[in-house]
């Protein structure tokens, strides 16, 4: 007698194979996904901390790769004439192909405003919802920093 798998042991060993990576892969991607989005988090939190200093020790701001290793998805904060106010960039994934939060600076006030501009996408929906308590002006020297 020979001691070999008949054919109906190897099937059942490949649906249940196919069953448990039906069950893992999901999880797998979801963990990827969460993954990115804490690395986004951390991405905003250093550009707004990279972005107060510099003004701070200058007293203005400048031209974005001045200010921060953050790389943005420009509009018109490519050229830097001196003032900056309403001059919008965009804050997304590391590959740059999503919006989802628009980084206004306001020069002559010292402030940071970020607003939730997602795209639809499901990265820029879990950053906006994870960054909820970062959205909105963040105010750099004058009386927000000493206080009243």
């Amino acid at each position: 007698m020979r001691s070999a798998f008949t054919m109906i042991e190897l099937v059942f060993v490949i649906v249940i194979l196919g069953i448990l990576a039906s069950v893992a892969i999901p999880k797998m991607v979801a963990t990827r996904d969460d993954a990115e989005v804490a690395a986004g988090l951390q991405r905003l939190t250093g550009m707004i901390t990279d972005i107060g200093g510099y003004y701070t020790s200058h007293g203005v701001f400048a031209e974005v790769e001045k200010m921060t290793h953050e790389k943005l998805l420009k509009n018109n904060l490519t050229v830097f004439d001196g003032n900056l106010t309403n001059k919008t960039a965009y804050f997304g994934n590391t590959a740059r192909t999503k919006k989802c939060i628009a980084v206004t600076i306001d020069d002559m006030n010292g402030t940071l405003d970020l607003t939730a501009t997602s795209d639809g996408s499901s990265y820029c929906d879990s950053m906006i919802a994870q960054a909820k308590n970062l959205l909105g002006k963040h105010q750099f020297g004058g009386s927000a920093v000493y206080g009243r």
